[in-house]
């Protein structure tokens, strides 16, 4: 009897120890406990945060890219400029900082990223400078070898930053294989497929680096020079059933990212950065040149492959597309080159300037004025009376105390926390200074 006795007092125990457990484990508020205990548990699944974000790797590795398992690669944190490349921040995005909003993001890849060109001369920070530095925010959201996946994947982090504008680049150099490869050879996004036919090996063989064979050198009467790797372009615009797949997925993620705009109430813009090739057609037309057959065949279809997908663009609603082809193409006639003289097919700085002065003028209108003068702030349930000056953001005391420096009593427009985020606060006004408080203090606007 004593045996069993300690035998089923043993079980009683363990039984109860294994559900007061269970209890603590998923709710421990009944038992009285913080009910966030499980949000410092460790979980081999779910990294701690700042564990991943400041990783020592970032600053011992040498290499400008990591692998990553659903953008497939991404930029290392953190990476000075080295090399022709970054600054990176601490996303790995090619921005000196990380904002808190940011008035236009831009998002593509390396020629949006700017290979061959410092961070303020490619064609985001370009852009940047056209519209105004100290009035808006740009981030710079790409990364060389990403394409019409990692750009739809992107996007939906984007709108954390409340942007006003988003502008999405595609390539055509590379993106429809690229794309192509990632649908068809990763899970994550194999919902985008749209033939089943097809595998990931039925995309062509592409020859890099690109043979002396395949390259085409040419010194234009100007004495611009230029060397060309058609067949290597011609792979990504070729009438292929992996191409054409690459180049449906593309309109496919377009009107995805239309869609996630329309829900975040950003305006969305699109534009096609077109092959080097494409963009010295005109040029080597005029020169009479014995072009390649490839060329000859590059720059037909690949200027039918644009025409199709900005049509495809256009058509997404609230979504607006603008047209860089034309400007470099007219850019490239002139006596400057737009590129380097190597096979590289990225701009320089100075074909970089065309794309971004193009997109600056194209989204100008859909960005706002900066706020100036007196305004109505409501942050949940307060409201302030504040000042926007050009020496930035000022609080009121108390509305008499805006009368007394010249701002007539009245109705006043309301504006955002989102409106001011960008702009320096400067705290509290409790003195009389017309000419500095006044009205008079935001003519220069």
């Amino acid at each position: 009897m004593k045996k069993e006795f300690w035998l089923l007092t043993g079980s009683v125990v363990l039984t109860v120890a294994v559900a007061l457990g269970a209890i603590r484990w998923l709710a421990p508020g009944l038992l009285g406990g913080p009910t966030d205990m499980q949000l410092v548990q460790l979980d081999e699944k779910v990294p701690a945060f700042y564990d991943g974000i400041f990783r020592i790797e970032n600053l011992r590795e040498q290499d400008p890219q990591f692998k990553d398992p659903i953008t497939r690669i991404r930029n290392r944190p953190f990476m000075l400029f080295t090399g022709g490349m970054g600054p990176h921040d601490v996303l790995g995005f090619r921005n000196r900082q990380v904002p808190v909003v940011a008035d236009v993001v831009t998002i593509g890849d390396s020629m949006t990223y700017g290979n061959n060109a410092l961070m303020e001369h490619a064609w985001p920070g370009v852009m940047h400078e056209q519209i105004g530095p100290d009035a808006t925010e740009v981030y710079n959201i790409s990364t060389g070898g990403w394409a019409a996946t990692q750009y739809l994947y992107m996007f939906a982090k984007a709108i954390m930053f409340k942007p006003r504008t988003v502008v999405v680049a595609y390539y055509t150099g590379n993106d429809p294989l690229e794309t192509f490869a990632m649908v068809y050879g990763n899970e994550q996004w194999q919902w985008l497929i749209p033939d089943d036919a097809l595998t990931r090996a039925d995309a062509p063989k592409v020859e890099y680096p690109v043979p002396e064979t395949q390259r085409w050198r040419v010194t234009f009467s100007d004495g611009v020079e230029a060397a060309f790797t058609p067949t290597l372009r011609l792979a990504s615009n070729s009438d292929h059933p992996a191409v054409n797949a690459g180049f449906e997925i593309m309109a496919m993620t377009a009107e995805q990212i239309g869609e996630l705009a329309a829900r975040a109430g950003t305006s969305l813009v699109f534009t096609i950065i077109p092959t080097k090739e494409l963009v010295y057609a005109d040029k080597v037309a005029q020169a009479e040149l014995d072009v390649p057959v490839d060329y000859d065949k590059l720059v037909r279809r690949e200027q039918d492959n644009i025409d199709a997908l900005a049509s495809r663009m256009r058509a997404v609603p609230g979504a607006r597309y603008i047209d860089v082809v034309a400007p470099l193409q007219q850019a490239a006639l002139g006596p400057e080159n737009l590129y380097t003289s190597t096979i590289n097919g990225h701009p320089d700085a100075a074909g970089y300037r065309v794309i971004g002065e193009t997109v600056a003028k194209g989204i100008g209108e859909l960005l706002p004025a900066r706020p100036a003068g007196l305004y109505l702030l409501t942050a949940g349930e307060l409201t302030h009376l504040v000042l926007v000056s050009p020496e930035g953001v000022w609080y009121f005391e108390s509305s008499e105390l805006a009368e007394a420096n010249g701002w007539p009593p009245g109705e006043v427009s309301t504006v955002s926390s989102r409106d001011l985020a960008g702009l320096t606060h400067r705290g509290v006004i409790d003195t009389v200074d017309t000419s500095r408080f006044g009205p008079a203090c935001c003519n220069a606007y």
